[in-house]
């Protein structure tokens, strides 16, 4: 899983077809792994009833997709008659108006609830979840220092293509800026967890008879400072990114971070490290930040136009949708003079209007609802846990980033970062319980304790 998370990124997020259908690939094959081992017993099943909840969901959703394609069913698409009457012959009806699109979207929404269930299988041990946010690190700092590097030389080439977006902006080996911001945004926090707890850990057995000044520079190095310069390598690139509502809700994220490093006591004692990463950033901001920060005085009539348009295709088919992954499809029928624009667009800019528009309100607010039931796990156990807690606070953070941008963009639709945060947010429930709650269970289906 953790290979996966690393190559994931490299072909533009895999963004294409090729690259979604050999991840959705290699996810089943882990799945399939996985899941042998646990019935020959060489592997706990990490289960706990509060998980019932999204596990019922995520089946309920992908159920629900496989019924708007189904031939003939009640809510069926007005626009299959139309199709129907045009060409003269009789076409199966159904609530999807592209089976096709449909099918190829379920395909990609099982790989991400895959990695979100083999990341909470995997990281319930809190070595392997700290292998988690170590792998995102490092590799976030891979892709940062390749998109400083080619953003500096010129920025003509995206990886060994000519760069046909982009090229006032660093995004790595993503296309768009926005995705980028996002993507950067989830290692980010990943990097400043590990160096805040990374920190705790070191000042816990530093020499406590020493000066303060002193104790503090012998906590801070070593591991605490190599993921701190981690996170400022990140950092700068994600400024770089140019993207504003990017800016915005990693910011948002690393906030969360901080103050819920602080309210649960993993920082009590240490202000001013929160001091420290907090004028860290704000130099940052000034130094990296200048484009990013002109770009705030541009409008954008265009998203609104599209939310405008994404809603009245919301009210023809309020509680069905157009089926899932349908939009660009869809999104033609309804569009008229208020996007002028001759761009074309595939996503509505807005994951909530979207996902709405495809699934129909009451699936998709059902959707929306198993998420934030796993982000409530995580604020519950970040509280509650009294080792570890860097965990569930880092899937909050990362929650944060992906929920605010979704209101502007679609970051979270694409692969790489979709199951970025599946992982995180997996990881991050895994470690919302104690050991002693209870509820790993192992071969012979008794409590196992982790």
């Amino acid at each position: 899983m953790l290979l996966l998370l690393a190559l994931a990124p490299i072909p533009f997020g895999s963004n294409r077809p090729w690259a979604w259908s050999l991840l959705s690939l290699s996810t089943a094959m882990l799945l399939a792994a996985w899941a042998i081992a646990v019935v020959r017993g060489s592997r706990t099943l990490v289960w706990r009833k509060a998980l019932t909840v999204p596990v019922v969901i995520a089946f309920a959703i992908m159920g629900w997709v496989i019924v708007s394609i189904l031939p003939e069913t009640a809510g069926s698409a007005p626009i299959w008659d139309f199709a129907s009457e045009q060409l003269g012959r009789p076409l199966t009806r159904r609530i999807s108006i592209s089976v096709d699109g449909s099918l190829v979207a379920l395909m990609r929404l099982a790989g991400y609830i895959a990695i979100f269930w083999l990341s909470v299988q995997y990281c319930r041990n809190p070595r392997r979840a700290e292998h988690l946010l170590i792998l995102l690190s490092w590799s976030g700092l891979a892709f940062a220092l390749y998109g400083l590097i080619n953003f500096y030389s010129g920025n003509t080439h995206l990886l060994w293509f000519e760069r046909w977006a982009g090229y006032e902006d660093v995004t790595a080996t993503f296309v768009n800026r926005n995705h980028y911001a996002t993507f950067a945004g989830l290692q980010l926090v990943s990097a400043l967890g590990l160096g805040i707890s990374s920190f705790r850990a070191a000042w816990r057995v530093s020499d406590a008879s020493q000066a303060r000044a002193g104790r503090i520079a012998e906590s801070l190095s070593g591991r605490p400072i190599v993921y701190l310069l981690i996170a400022v390598v990140i950092a700068t690139a994600w400024l770089q990114s140019h993207s504003r509502m990017g800016v915005v809700a990693v910011g948002i994220g690393i906030i969360g971070l901080l103050v819920l490093s602080s309210a649960t006591g993993l920082v009590r004692r240490s202000w001013w490290l929160l001091a420290l990463i907090a004028a860290i950033g704000s130099f940052l901001v000034i130094v990296s930040g200048q484009g990013v920060l002109q770009r705030f005085s541009h409008d954008d009539t265009d998203r609104f136009a599209i939310y405008s348009i994404v809603t009245d295709q919301i009210s023809a088919a309020p509680f069905t949708g157009t089926g899932y992954g349908t939009f660009a499809d869809a999104f033609l029928l309804y569009r008229d003079v208020r996007l002028p624009s001759a761009s074309t667009y595939t996503a509505a800019h807005n994951s909530y209007l979207e996902l709405a528009a495809e699934l129909g309100l009451p699936a998709a607010t059902l959707a929306v609802f198993g998420i934030l039931w796993c982000v409530g796990l995580c604020l519950i156990g970040a509280f509650r846990r009294r080792r570890d807690a860097i965990f569930p606070i880092v899937a909050v953070a990362a929650s944060l980033i992906v929920g605010v941008h979704a209101f502007f963009d679609f970051s979270v639709q694409i692969p790489a970062i979709a199951i970025s945060f599946a992982a995180l947010l997996g990881c991050g429930v895994a470690q919302s319980w104690q050991s002693e709650a209870g509820g790993d269970v192992n071969r012979a289906g008794s409590a196992a304790r982790s």
